[in-house]
């Protein structure tokens, strides 16, 4: 091969290579529907494979759903999850720009009209940045009586008061000793996932019984 065909040999394979990447790709994805749409059998929900614009904008009040650009969501489940109705999706959006630019893919578990007894707040694991925009105002409400929880968790939200009154010792003792989570509250009703992370399908099952034990920490608060 001459010096001038290498680059376009290496260009060619660059093509293939990504082509054969999207194929797996498409595969894997298409294996996932079929899995989950098994397990939405299994507990008794619902399933849709393309969730609709409107669905998704109708979860616009809770910050996930409010952030980044080409939102999708895939995979929805609805129905009861015991005497609660739940929804539950892939939800994936692109934050960031250029070089810089992630697609972010998570589980979420949205609780309907269960928590209506709750103020309006977002938390999430806190991280160095976090603590950095601390010095400058970015708002963190701690607990003095959970150094543990106040560690781990970012918590924001418009009412401190209210916020504060919400998360007795039982909710800060749980949170404390269960790292990772990410739980909006709005409108009585209730958001959790765990940021960037997507459930595998043998993952669903366990991870909306551990959604559940989420919301009995907050609700049984009130």
């Amino acid at each position: 091969m001459s010096p001038a065909m290498v680059p376009l040999a290496f260009a060619a394979l660059a093509v293939v290579g990504g082509g054969v990447v999207v194929y797996l790709s498409v595969i894997a994805e298409r294996k996932r529907r079929g899995a989950l749409a098994q397990v939405a059998l299994t507990l008794g929900l619902s399933y849709l494979d393309k969730v609709p614009k409107a669905s998704v904008a109708g979860l616009g009040n809770f910050h996930l759903f409010r952030h980044g650009r080409r939102k999708m969501g895939r995979n929805l489940m609805e129905g009861k999850s015991g005497d609660t109705q739940v929804t539950l999706l892939d939800y994936q959006y692109t934050a960031g720009g250029g070089k810089d630019s992630r697609t972010c893919r998570q589980t979420v578990a949205v609780f309907r009209g269960v928590a209506t007894g709750l103020p309006e707040f977002t938390f999430a694991p806190e991280h160095f940045w976090h603590r950095i925009g601390a010095l400058f105002g970015y708002q963190d409400i701690d607990f003095e009586a959970s150094e543990e929880f106040s560690k781990h968790y970012v918590l924001r939200g418009p009412d401190e008061s209210a916020i504060r009154a919400a998360f007795g010792a039982d909710a800060l003792g749980f949170f404390a000793q269960n790292p990772g989570w990410s739980v909006e509250s709005f409108g009585g009703s209730l958001a959790v996932y765990r940021t960037a992370r997507r459930c595998k399908p043998e993952e669903i099952q366990p991870f909306l019984a551990e959604a559940a034990n989420v919301l009995r920490a907050l609700v049984k608060t009130q």
